[in-house]
């Protein structure tokens, strides 16, 4: 029975689950293998074909037409191997066959992996323009020059994410394969520069994922140029909708080019962008004063009701990506935390602590049942221990007392107000500073909930334990309050990264080893059922920190043993974990103090968005102290530069953290 159920799950596990995992690898390998052995198989127009032979292709195509559409192992025709090889002979070989058969420039790889791509697409990437320009130029060839240039490679190996995606149409492929040159050549036959991929990417969007500034400035400029000499063309018609700019429309992700190039996390490129986007309005020396426009790059007000495309500075904080940080961003984080941000904190700042410090007033006054009791007693005796409040510790209690529960109350309101506003996912999905205050609030106004539900059932010994627990919560709350400042924000950093990364990965790996090492002790010692069991633990966590008793090891039913295993737990554990866990919290420190100033930044600017979010749109506008101005209708940045300051090229390492 055992076997036939083993065979039975075997079976499943080879026909059924691991083919699904593998099919897609395996016929693809197997293709490329079969084309391979077709292009050397003697006697074949893939063998005279792969080899430039026009002698025995012109004599198989003359003994029978229809070779010219035969397909091979990977949908491929033989005028694409012939483009494919691309050397001198093969490309005649082709001019001839063309000549011959016009339509054979629009026959595309009918396979899944390569399907849609021609032969414009492979003469592109073989970086070949004079063979380009004769498809596009040929007057024979003229009814199919659309069709060429309009071509989409839709197949998985031009998927975005991969090596090979160029944008599917020959435009995006000449940009992307960094060819100006070819550029030109389409442009000059008809190529639609608005053109977009499947993902509703432009040319300027595959240009950023691709991390080609040079071809974007110029694409950039070759299409206001179209542009203009368009408009001059035309009569305007003012009912008519102009679509938005190239560098301003959205792909299906909702992204333009810049925001793609953050949500991407190229660094480089978006800091090139933001430098291709500002103007300079006066210059004086070495001091420049630029604006920089704020669309795309800080959160939209006009679009507080509805779906919009979320902002660089969002994206970036939603990535937890510190090196997206540059001297713009800094800029305009600055100018947020001075406008509106500081003043919030710092009053949010003073409520808190004073809120806390009546919570830890009202807990030292707080009257436990057994100094009730105690009081109970005195008054029958006529003996008093000095433990009863006075009349004025009572009132304060009560003043305290109220003052926690109303602040709890309304804070619950305020938050669960958030999480209507932001949806629930969306809330808890806020990461770092962030996350960890709405954890620690949330926690905290739970845990006094609790705590007096349970002191009206008069469950006083829970009461206490819950208390102690929430008072360690509501202080560490104020570890959200000191994360903006850059004294003491990168320690606050390092603690919660040390404790949700080396610290969780320690004790993951530490709880297999204890429950396996408490269970080898409590048989060797004969301690049966669970209180025997939570004995062992006892003893194996007591020997993570180096107090455990050798005699009580040697004077057990198996010594030897006993002390073996204990050997092999202190080395294992004490010694092997303890200083893996010291190696990996040095690992940390070091990471965040590398890039401790841009942290600091990140935080500030997470914080000041979450300010910013929780305002009515009309506290947003700030008519007074706003940290834009407006130009044409157009909020924009002001700042004055350094042309020569050269403070912010990725040196943090010593400077910064001075």
């Amino acid at each position: 029975m055992a076997n036939a159920i083993s065979f039975f799950i075997t079976n499943i596990m080879d026909n059924i689950i691991f083919p699904l995992q593998n099919v897609d690898a395996t016929s693809d390998d197997s293709e490329v293998e079969q084309q391979t052995e077709l292009m050397l198989e003697d006697n074949t127009i893939w063998r005279a074909v792969y080899n430039a032979d026009k002698i025995a292709i012109d004599r198989f195509i003359d003994a029978d037409p229809d070779l010219i559409n035969k397909r091979g192992a990977v949908g491929e025709c033989p005028i694409h191997v012939l483009f494919r090889r691309g050397t001198d002979a093969h490309f005649d070989i082709a001019r001839d066959l063309i000549l011959r058969f016009p339509t054979i420039v629009t026959q595309t790889y009918y396979n899944s992996k390569y399907h849609g791509e021609n032969i414009l697409h492979i003469a592109i990437v073989q970086r070949n323009p004079a063979m380009v320009e004769w498809l596009l130029s040929n007057d024979h060839l003229e009814p199919f020059r659309q069709q060429l240039l309009t071509a989409r490679t839709t197949g998985s190996f031009f998927k975005i994410g991969e090596l090979s995606y160029y944008g599917e149409v020959p435009l995006g492929f000449a940009c992307c394969t960094n060819q100006w040159n070819m550029v030109e050549i389409l442009l000059k036959y008809g190529a639609d520069m608005d053109v977009t991929d499947s993902n509703g990417n432009t040319i300027l969007h595959m240009l950023v994922i691709c991390n080609l500034p040079e071809i974007y400035a110029k694409f950039k400029a070759r299409w206001i140029e179209q542009q203009t000499v368009h408009n001059d063309k035309k009569i305007t018609d003012s009912k008519l909708t102009e679509p938005p700019e190239l560098w301003n429309r959205l792909n299906k992700d909702s992204l333009t080019p810049l925001t793609l190039a953050a949500d991407l996390g190229q660094a480089e490129m978006l800091s090139w962008l933001l430098e291709e986007r500002k103007r300079t309005l006066w210059s004086y020396g070495n001091v420049s004063c630029v604006v920089h426009p704020l669309n795309q790059l800080d959160i939209d007000f006009h679009q507080d009701n509805k779906e919009r495309s979320l902002s660089v500075l969002e994206i970036m904080i939603k990535k937890n990506n510190a090196e997206l940080i540059n001297p713009i961003i800094i800029s305009l984080i600055d100018k947020k935390w001075r406008s509106f941000a500081y003043r919030i904190f710092i009053r949010r700042f003073f409520i808190v602590f004073l809120y806390l410090l009546v919570f830890l007033a009202t807990t030292t006054l707080r009257e436990t049942r057994s100094e009730k009791t105690a009081s109970e007693l005195d008054k029958k005796t006529g003996i008093t221990n000095g433990k009863c409040l006075s009349v004025f510790d009572q009132f304060l209690y009560s003043v305290g007392h109220t003052i926690i529960i109303i602040g709890v109350a309304w804070r619950s309101a305020y938050e669960i107000n958030d999480m209507r506003r932001l949806g629930f996912r969306n809330y808890w999905k806020i990461t770092e500073s962030t996350f960890l205050g709405n954890c620690l609030i949330c926690s905290f106004c739970f845990c006094i909930f609790i705590c007096e539900i349970l002191h009206l059932f008069e469950m006083q010994q829970y009461e206490t334990q819950l208390l102690a627990f929430t008072s360690l919560i509501g202080w560490g709350h104020m570890l959200f309050f000191i994360m903006p400042f850059q004294f003491t924000g990168p320690f606050v950093i390092m603690i919660y990264k040390m404790l949700f990364n080396d610290v969780l990965r320690f004790l993951i790996i530490y709880i297999i080893f204890l429950a396996g090492f408490a269970q080898s002790f409590c048989i060797l010692f004969n301690e049966y059922g669970l209180q025997g069991y939570i004995s062992s633990l006892k003893l194996c966590f007591l020997g993570l920190l180096g107090d455990f008793d050798l005699d009580y090891y040697i004077g057990g039913e198996y010594p030897l043993t006993s002390v073996i295993l204990l050997i092999f737990y202190v080395v294992l554990i004490t010694i092997l974990l303890l200083n893996l866990l010291i190696a990996m919290m040095g690992d940390t420190y070091a990471n965040v103090k590398r890039s401790a100033k841009k942290l600091w930044h990140l935080e500030r600017a997470r914080v000041a968005l979450h300010f910013q979010n929780t305002m009515p749109r009309s506290r947003r506008l700030f008519r007074f102290k706003k940290y834009w101005i407006n130009i044409e209708g157009e909020r924009c940045m002001q700042v004055k530069e350094n042309v020569n300051n050269k403070q912010f090229q990725s040196t943090d390492d010593e400077a910064n953290n001075d």
